[in-house]
């Protein structure tokens, strides 16, 4: 009986070691390198508009957007709604070492939750692809937030993991934090 009570913490330790090595993760599970730090997109389309675009800093981020083109889209706002129909094009560069198999760049009025453009083909390291969406539209709430357009990469798959890349945005933009999510 001694013997087994004695054998028992050792047990209990071994299974416990066992556990959290097993649970470990990795460091950076998607391994993958980027070139420099993002800059600013081009942003064009109607003039009342552009003012509104924010694009969410994400210098984590393999995809980096290098423009916005928001031609044929209009937005409403009346009191504490609006209304809004979104064309977009964006260019967006692979600066990472691995190839892109599926990525979703967000816009949303206010929030980061509205509508995704993803891609049709993969983007290899260095590549450029264009990614486009036109006839959605909606209406909402801005209740206490400041009118922006926020524009983020959502999703970003590789061929053997995916991931979201950061969201930093300063509270001197006025975007409520709970509006991110």
């Amino acid at each position: 009986m001694r013997l087994l009570l004695g054998l028992f913490p050792l047990l209990v330790v071994a299974l416990c070691a066992s556990i959290f090595a097993a649970q470990q993760p990795t460091a950076d599970s998607c391994r993958f390198n980027v070139d420099g730090g993002a800059g600013r997109p081009q942003i064009s389309g109607p003039p009342d508009l552009v003012p509104l675009v924010y694009v969410i800093d994400q210098p984590d981020s393999p995809l980096e957007i290098s423009s916005i083109n928001l031609d044929g889209s209009w937005l409403s706002v009346s009191g504490e709604r609006y209304t809004e129909r979104t064309c977009v094009k964006y260019q967006v560069r692979n600066r990472s070492d691995r190839v892109v198999q599926h990525a979703v760049v967000l816009l949303g009025y206010g929030t980061l939750s509205n509508a995704g453009v993803s891609n049709s083909a993969s983007i290899s390291p260095g590549q450029t692809a264009e990614l486009a969406a036109c006839a959605f539209g909606g209406s909402g709430g801005v209740r206490g937030n400041p009118m922006k357009i926020l524009i983020s990469i959502g999703q970003i798959d590789f061929d053997d993991c995916f991931l979201r890349p950061s969201i930093r945005v300063p509270l001197s933009v006025g975007i409520k934090r709970f509006w991110l999510w």
